[in-house]
């Protein structure tokens, strides 16, 4: 526990009475969290510690969590001062991981929905006590039992009376919504295109969180020619602003070719760069994607192949080789060519069992 201030060594030093086992996760987290075991219940719960300067807004986090009532926001359970500096507050663990682990396990479409709606559901409650996220990323929305439940409210603001937008959020420009760049203000709308984002991540579009990723020839040149990193960082930073100020930051020609012409209509409503014509409640977005939902059958990958259920028959649409797949259906473990399917590229397969 070197490494930490005193003030958490002194705080984890009073908590060792009833918790045990702590294990330190460094995975996104503003602060310092922690996952432990209460020694009576045996119930595994997540502690975080933040620091801020005495005053209103010091406690923001645990208090905007206490606020909402939402099966999809995760609950706080109790919340402690240690020093005029710094608090923590305890949530309960949620072993399922998060988004970007699902994500990287290639969700079904039905589950990647069903996710996205319950995102939804929980940005709801934060909105129905006018307050923002300005930090929706799959990082911060874990696992319970399959159901999202976000997270972290380290960015959460509430709105002023009157108001409709704060301060943009510093934090993940990669999600930053367009209007953010310009003007420094966010809204709910801003929650919404990043619902977007998440969204087309689950449906398996590509995002990558590698910045250089998004560099082209040119801009990858002028790179290599910066020598300081924080110039770097900044320059990265701009390429990936005005590629979503021009709404060129997703490409969907990267989602699986079973993802339906009206859910890629809603992504675009969802992430429109200009506020005015996106998606503007998150009530809209539930429903849109719900109507998404029943526009799709439930595609899954595994292992190379894609796999979808007819009534009871499973098939599965393998590579055969040469860039080609080929639709087998599975009868009591056996795999048997689909009779009137010709082999193909995974979409022209994919089409014709639509």
């Amino acid at each position: 526990m070197c490494d930490y201030p005193e003030e958490i060594k002194d705080g984890l030093a009073a908590l060792e009475t009833d918790y045990r086992d702590f294990q330190e996760n460094n995975r996104g987290a503003n602060g310092f969290l922690f996952f432990a075991e209460n020694r009576i219940s045996g119930r595994s719960v997540a502690i975080k510690f933040y620091c801020g300067e005495p005053g209103e807004r010091q406690h923001d986090e645990p208090r905007q969590l206490a606020a909402i009532s939402s099966p999809n926001v995760l609950p706080i359970l109790d919340a402690r001062m240690v020093s005029d500096e710094w608090g923590y507050f305890a949530t309960p663990r949620c072993l399922g991981g998060d988004l970007d682990d699902l994500i990287e396990g290639f969700p079904s479409v039905h589950c990647a929905v069903d996710a996205a709606i319950g995102i939804c559901r929980g940005v709801s409650a934060i909105h129905a006590e006018r307050m923002v996220h300005r930090d929706l990323k799959p990082g911060n929305i874990v696992l319970d039992r399959g159901a999202p439940r976000i997270a972290d409210f380290g960015s959460v603001r509430a709105l002023d009376e009157g108001e409709e937008t704060t301060h943009a959020s510093g934090h993940s420009v990669l999600y930053r919504p367009p209007e953010s760049f310009g003007t420094d203000t966010y809204g709910r709308g801003g929650d919404v295109y990043q619902i977007g984002l998440i969204t087309y991540q689950l449906l398996g579009g590509a995002l990558s969180y590698n910045p250089e990723a998004y560099l082209n020839r040119r801009e990858w040149k002028e790179y290599q020619e910066i020598e300081d990193q924080v110039d770097r960082s900044l320059y990265v930073d701009g390429v990936i602003e005005r590629r979503a100020c021009a709404g060129r930051l997703l490409d969907l020609s990267t989602l699986p070719p079973w993802v339906s012409g009206a859910a890629r209509r809603c992504l675009n409503k969802l992430t429109e760069p200009d506020p005015s014509k996106r998606i503007s409640t998150v009530s809209e977005a539930a429903a849109k994607l719900t109507q998404v939902r029943a526009s799709m059958q439930d595609w899954w990958w595994d292992a190379g192949s894609a796999y979808v259920t007819h009534g009871q028959t499973r098939i599965e649409v393998r590579p055969v080789g040469d860039g080609s797949y080929e639709a087998f259906q599975i009868k009591n473990g056996t795999p048997r060519r689909v009779r009137g399917k010709r082999k193909g590229s995974l979409q022209q397969v994919v089409q014709q069992l639509r």
